[in-house]
């Protein structure tokens, strides 16, 4: 396998809250410090989490950037074979050297839908910390990513093409789910049924738990105890309720919800 899903980033404007949620119900670590906050400066009491296989960036969000989930990343063997297949049999898509002070990337690129990734290897100059290590194993762990596309053959293929991620499963509404070995992408296809199955992109993080049950007493538990981080209910209004509907549709995920801020999750024991 050339490439393994290792990172995904969300921007938000409340981190400690959105810390709290994934440190307090799923049990994720700090693996960084020094991390740019809203006033653009590096604090170094914020950092990476992670769940000891993908490090996870809560970003400050800043005039200009969308709240929510904004790309995922790999870790490949070799970013320069992965570069040169992208030149040879992707020649459109843009490439971009990653900001000097990220702690994960090296490079930034995209696939035929639109969705950014990046692309890390140990030894890069920037990469540090928890990147370095070898990670851990815990009950509770992101086991898949989901992004839409409007035709999610054409995007698996690049992925496949490009980063050896093996096809899983294929199925009649046109999702596919390819896999690195032991985190899924989910590619669902895009819809008419409501506004937000029309865009192409990421769409939400699933997570593998020892319990749905146990990790669904945890949710009500964190509204108690820290109600600032508590999940938003996705069931409010016509369209809410059709959102729930359709991450509920998700083939991996047996329980729906949604963190403080909104960003959507699905769990799977």
């Amino acid at each position: 396998m050339l490439a393994k899903i290792r990172h995904v980033a969300a921007y938000t404007d409340y981190y400690d809250r959105m810390f709290k949620f994934y440190q307090t119900v799923f049990r994720m670590k700090q693996i960084t410090t020094g991390m740019v906050d809203e006033t653009g400066k590096s604090n170094p009491n914020r950092g990476h989490i992670s769940d000891g296989v993908i490090g996870m960036a809560i970003l400050a969000r800043r005039p200009g950037i969308q709240q929510g989930l904004d790309h995922f990343g790999f870790e490949a063997e070799d970013v320069k074979e992965v570069l040169d297949r992208l030149k040879r049999n992707y020649p459109e898509i843009l490439v971009a050297n990653a900001l000097t002070y990220v702690p994960f990337a090296g490079v930034r690129a995209h696939d035929p839908a639109g969705t950014q990734f990046d692309l890390s290897q140990k030894g890069m100059s920037n990469v540090r910390e928890g990147y370095l290590e070898e990670g851990w194993e815990q009950p509770r762990w992101i086991n898949h990513i989901s992004i839409r596309a409007a035709k999610p053959d054409v995007v698996a293929e690049f992925y496949q093409k490009v980063l050896e991620l093996k096809e899983e499963e294929s199925s009649d509404d046109g999702s596919i789910i390819l896999t690195d070995g032991k985190v899924r992408l989910l590619i669902r296809r895009c819809h008419s049924g409501l506004y937000r199955g029309l865009r192409q992109g990421l769409d939400h993080i699933g997570f593998k738990v020892e319990n749905v049950e146990k990790a669904r007493k945890d949710l009500d538990e964190i509204a108690t105890t820290f109600p600032e981080s508590a999940p938003r209910k996705i069931d409010v209004g016509s369209q809410g309720v059709a959102i729930q509907k359709d991450l509920e549709a998700c083939r991996i995920g047996k329980h729906a919800f949604s963190d403080p801020d909104g960003l959507l999750l699905d769990i799977s024991d």
